[in-house]
């Protein structure tokens, strides 16, 4: 008959099933949790592998993925020289405006009213070239272009007249001071008949080293009234000044020189208080007052 089991042996079986349950227990467990890890760690690598992808596909020239464990590391990509963006403007612009210029082309050199001045009967490059009178072609298109391109300014009315006056000055061709002192038309030297040749210039207009009737200064005026009475003056207000002898204001007479003190200018004496002069630029020989008092009287001869 079997031996039926004591207490302490039933105690130490289910001892040993309970730590048996445990250890297949925690072992379950810590598989279970290495399963967990693996699968997120393959989530976490497809979907990096995603972005990695999409990146990719959507800066296929600047970005390059590199892996590196579960980290991506970024590098930046080489731009060539002629993919750089000052290169493509400037190629862009001299595209740009080459096209302009070979579409304006025709448009003006075959304008009708150039044409017409330049002669062309064809477009036909080939016959141009070939033309007897190409040349001459040429040469009237540089003609026009300076016409058209020419810079003027419009000018005064007091210009136009002083160009007028020096253009007469230049061509006088009539008897001149050194004529008359050759074969002079007047023998006596007086008073009257002086201030008669004066007054057939009242009118001759003032030009700056003027000594004939077609423009005089101050002293060229004198010395060419005084030439035809054979009496050689310089045509300089000193020299005159120089040449005469100063009398009083009150013994002055018609004929003489009023002359003025800085030597600035000078005249012929008409009684009165006037005398015969050539005052200034724009101006002309007239019979005037004399307008100031710092002048002194030089008679030239014995009237």
């Amino acid at each position: 008959m079997a031996t039926k089991a004591t207490g302490r042996h039933r105690a130490d079986v289910e001892i040993n099933v309970l730590e048996s349950f445990e250890l297949r227990s925690r072992r379950s467990i810590r598989e279970s949790e290495r399963a967990r890890l693996s699968r997120l760690a393959r989530k976490q690598a497809k979907k990096l592998a995603k972005k990695q992808a999409a990146e990719r596909a959507a800066n296929p020239e600047r970005l390059q993925a590199v892996s590196s464990g579960r980290y991506l590391v970024r590098a930046q990509a080489k731009i060539k020289f002629y993919q750089r963006r000052p290169v493509r403007n400037i190629v862009t612009m001299t595209v740009a405006s080459g096209l302009f210029a070979t579409f304006a082309l025709p448009a003006y050199a075959y304008n009708p009213d150039i044409a017409a001045m330049s002669r062309f009967t064809t477009t036909d490059a080939q016959a141009v070239a070939s033309a007897a009178d190409t040349q001459n072609l040429t040469v009237a298109a540089v003609n026009t272009v300076k016409y058209v391109r020419g810079t003027y300014e419009s000018a005064s009315a007091s210009e136009i007249a002083r160009q007028e006056t020096l253009n007469a000055y230049r061509t006088y061709s009539g008897p001149t001071a050194a004529d008359y002192i050759l074969n002079p038309p007047y023998s006596k030297l007086d008073g009257g008949t002086i201030l008669q040749v004066a007054s057939k210039y009242v009118g001759t207009p003032y030009v700056f080293g003027g000594e004939t009737p077609a423009g005089f200064d101050c002293s060229g005026f004198v010395a060419f009234v005084f030439s035809q009475f054979g009496v050689e003056l310089p045509h300089s207000v000193h020299g005159q000044n120089r040449l005469g002898i100063m009398i009083k204001p009150e013994d002055a007479v018609p004929g003489d020189l009023v002359v003025f003190d800085d030597l600035s200018h000078d005249g012929i004496y008409a009684g009165n208080g006037n005398f015969y002069h050539s005052p200034r630029p724009g101006d002309s020989v007239k019979l005037a007052p004399i307008f100031t008092s710092n002048i002194h009287f030089v008679r030239l001869a014995t009237k």
